[in-house]
């Protein structure tokens, strides 16, 4: 079933690594296909796997792929906030008091906006080194769990003050 030809790609798809993904191509390779697994020594489809890649590679390939899904998301999530004119341009003129009437309406007034709350908290762990180089769990626990963007930014302030 698997074999050099028609073999992409194998990662572990739960935290557990107790199943693999396997995608393998199409005998005219026009399509993708794939495969689970489980992780065991005695299982046939296993042990053609581990001819064409090993455990370590495995590993490291699955440790790639989350690593560049969370990349993805984060791009995601910061297009819809810019979309969303939650994220406003860095270079608008000083001193714009529309600008800043944004920022206080997109925060007292949509306070329960949970697309801008969550682009909110992905951007205070990535960009504020206070928070995310920070060991207060719990100052990071009230960040991740605030309901509304009133209740995030009192949680930001009182771990950078």
């Amino acid at each position: 079933m698997f074999n050099k030809d028609n073999f992409i790609e194998a990662s572990f798809i739960d935290n557990d690594r107790k199943n693999i993904e396997v995608l393998t191509k199409s005998d005219d390779g026009k399509n993708l296909i794939p495969t689970i697994i489980p992780y065991d020594e005695n299982n046939h489809m296993f042990k053609e796997l581990m001819e064409l890649i090993t455990i370590d590679k495995l590993h490291e390939d699955t440790h790639n792929k989350k690593k560049e899904e969370g990349r993805l998301f984060e791009e995601q999530v910061m297009r819809i906030a810019k979309d969303s004119g939650m994220l406003s341009s860095i270079a608008k003129e000083e001193g714009n008091d529309e600008y800043f009437k944004n920022i206080l309406d997109a925060i007292v007034k949509q306070q329960d906006n949970e697309d801008h709350l969550f682009a909110l908290k992905i951007a205070a762990f990535e960009n504020i080194k206070k928070v995310s180089e920070s060991d207060n769990v719990e100052g990071k626990k009230k960040i991740r769990q605030a309901k509304n963007k009133i209740e995030f930014f009192r949680a930001v302030f009182d771990m950078i003050e």
